[in-house]
């Protein structure tokens, strides 16, 4: 990523089948902003440098952006580092749910939204087989929630 990012603004870390989400910071470290976000590897709110997020990642702008100003949503996520309670859970509170709760916006994330519902089509596709077994249920909802990630990563 070569121009310059704004504190507030939410950026996309690139893994192969989801995105990590972070907020940039006013901070910097070796000429990179840190970034501010919650992740299963920390399982807390944390402010870290732009190398340990990114890890050599593709990274990418994100267009969740609320209405509020890059400070306060900074103010925000520094906040939730010091509250301590807040852990990750890939359902219910993970680093999209984050970055849209500091921003302002619905907390929800669009990622978990579209694997669930390729699991529930898997899973589903699996009644049109002559015989359906638990195994084959698990196989179809596995891979149907791999795609439904795959599929949200592409088009958004």
């Amino acid at each position: 990523m070569n121009k310059p990012l704004n504190p507030g603004t939410v950026i996309e870390v690139c893994y192969p089948i989801f995105k990590h989400y972070a907020i940039v910071s006013d901070q910097f470290v070796d000429g990179h902003p840190t970034l501010i976000s919650l992740s299963r590897r920390t399982n807390a709110v944390t402010e870290e440098p732009w190398h340990q997020v990114t890890q050599g990642r593709r990274v990418n702008t994100s267009p969740i952006q609320g209405q509020l100003p890059g400070h306060i949503v900074v103010a925000n996520a520094r906040a939730c580092i010091r509250a301590k309670d807040l852990r990750w859970n890939l359902l219910t509170f993970n680093c999209e749910h984050f970055v849209r709760l500091v921003h302002g916006l619905p907390v929800e994330s669009n990622q978990v939204r579209s694997a669930v519902n390729g699991a529930v089509i898997g899973a589903l596709s699996t009644l049109i087989l002559p015989k359906v077994t638990f195994t084959r249920m698990v196989l179809f909802a596995g891979s149907g929630a791999i795609t439904g990630m795959r599929n949200y990563t592409r088009n958004h």
